[in-house]
């Protein structure tokens, strides 16, 4: 059995050895490999920190959340809210460890374009394919796509193979496949940051209305310019203040509405262009 499992190890690392072999001949020349290789690092870093960051937003939804309920009503959040809220978490939670797969993948994909080991992608595809695997959609979001859990499982045997071509047009497939389901969520991913937004304002609000709320911050635009400070008076906030911290409150909350959703569509284009890149790369081969 031993000597078994010794010829099948041999055989393993004799095939890893002529696919770097051949993958020297197919990629060492090629600048677009290394480029989409450099560009696919880049975009798996802004992905799982975006992921990283609305995974965060959704927890202080939860916390908000709870403040309203005791705030308004006086009485737990619900639970089914809280329910939800919790499983988009989980979920966001497994779109960050896609994410850094990703990143795995980009950087084996790196080194094979410049002549390192042939393994290290083949562990990183079967770990973006597990990971692939495991997502389910958004609580109210759209379906997953196949694709790319199927393109992973396909690298993992195309290297297997030794099917170069094949391997590089399956990571263009993982690539398109990731922009095609992040594309498809971000309607889910700006309502979660609107969700959050808006509960945060009705909190606020409240929180003003009940004059326990420090205004001068609201004053300071018209106050820092001649290095002055609001001077408060506890329960003694003016109706013109505290209409004046609405305003604040209410234009800030959009900014940060209007900025979140330009940065989701600015790496959905990174994803798009990564993924062109990297189809330009598989044409060079």
């Amino acid at each position: 059995m031993k000597a078994e499992v010794a010829s099948a190890v041999r055989h393993f690392r004799f095939a890893a050895l002529l696919l770097v072999l051949g993958l020297l001949t197919a990629c060492k020349t090629s600048q677009e490999a290394a480029d989409a290789a450099a560009q696919l690092t880049n975009v798996s870093q802004q992905l799982t920190s975006y992921y990283t960051d609305l995974s965060n937003q959704v927890a202080e939804t939860i916390t908000l959340q709870e403040m309203h309920s005791q705030l308004m009503f006086q009485t737990p959040m619900d639970s089914s809210v809280r329910a939800e809220l919790n499983t988009t978490r989980q979920e966001l939670a497994k779109r960050v460890a896609m994410a850094q797969a990703l990143g795995k993948l980009a950087t084996a994909y790196s080194a094979l374009a410049n002549s390192k080991s042939a393994t290290d992608i083949s562990t990183a595809a079967g770990g973006l394919a597990s990971e692939c695997k495991s997502i389910a959609p958004l609580p109210g979001g759209s379906a997953i796509p196949d694709l790319v859990s199927v393109a992973s499982q396909n690298l993992v045997e195309y290297i297997r193979q030794r099917k170069l071509r094949k391997s590089s047009e399956a990571i263009s497939q993982i690539v398109s496949g990731i922009q095609e389901m992040f594309a498809s969520e971000i309607p889910a991913y700006k309502s979660l940051n609107r969700r959050r937004v808006e509960i945060a304002q009705r909190v606020a609000g409240e929180l003003l209305q009940r004059d326990v709320v420090d205004v001068g911050p609201a004053l300071a635009p018209a106050l820092r310019p001649f290095n002055l400070t609001a001077k408060p008076q506890p329960n003694q906030t003016t109706t013109e203040m505290r209409t004046m911290a609405r305003v604040a409150i209410q234009r800030t909350g959009e900014t940060g509405i209007e900025e979140f959703a330009a940065a989701t569509d600015s790496l959905s284009v990174a994803l798009k262009a990564a993924s062109d890149q990297v189809k330009l790369a598989v044409g060079k081969h």
